[in-house]
């Protein structure tokens, strides 16, 4: 029972610190922050409350019981600092990905911004790009930042494509557009990846059409 009772203390432990909802390719670097935060506020509040112990004190003996202790508050400043460092590497590799780009320019993707057309092909979708997204290498680099943008968190980018895992893409130019193939490793994000892809191509030319 005693066992029982502990592992259920740990688990709900667990789960409280983890109140965000993770995307596809795992929390954000504001999600992590902000765990990182109430873990802090956590390990304050078991500081001050009871009367804080040392982690080396000896066990207390009182009428033949023993008594231990166990320190929380370290535990909950690991977590702390372990979201804290998680966030700080996806913003260095933002750094790394977009370098000197605007924050305006980064968090557009491609796709959104050039899409003219698209087809299903096995595994993914094939979308037609107009040529003022290449050459190749700059727009593969361009979905690069915004896909390290995205992991920043500071807006709702849940139903772009490039924000899934398991991501193969290849560019290649042709007289006058590109063709872009994005597929995905695991079959069961397919239909997923067509969708997104399907609405940010819909809304590309929404934008492209003349003002009436």
């Amino acid at each position: 029972m005693y066992r029982t009772t502990v592992l259920c203390l740990l688990t709900a432990c667990g789960a409280a610190s983890l109140q965000e909802q993770p995307g596809p390719r795992g929390l954000r670097a504001d999600q992590h922050l902000a765990v990182a935060t109430r873990e802090s506020d956590r390990a304050r509040e078991l500081t001050h409350w009871p009367a804080a112990r040392s982690a080396n004190d000896p066990p207390e003996l009182m009428v033949g019981t023993w008594f231990g202790t166990w320190d929380t508050a370290a535990e909950h400043e690991r977590l702390a600092l372990l979201h804290r460092s998680a966030a700080a590497e996806i913003e260095a590799e933002y750094e790394q990905a977009c370098g000197d780009t605007p924050g305006q320019v980064a968090s557009v993707s491609p796709v959104r911004r050039y899409a003219v057309a698209g087809s299903e092909v096995p595994g993914g979708t094939l979308v037609l790009l107009s040529s003022e997204a290449g050459p190749p290498d700059h727009l593969l680099s361009a979905m690069r930042c915004h896909r390290a943008w995205m992991m920043l968190g500071r807006s709702d980018m849940d139903d772009c494509p490039l924000d899934l895992p398991g991501l193969h893409i290849s560019a290649r130019g042709e007289a006058g557009a590109i063709e872009l193939t994005i597929t995905v490793s695991d079959p069961a994000r397919v239909d997923e990846l067509r969708r997104r892809a399907a609405n940010d191509i819909e809304a590309a030319l929404r934008d492209h059409l003349p003002p009436r």
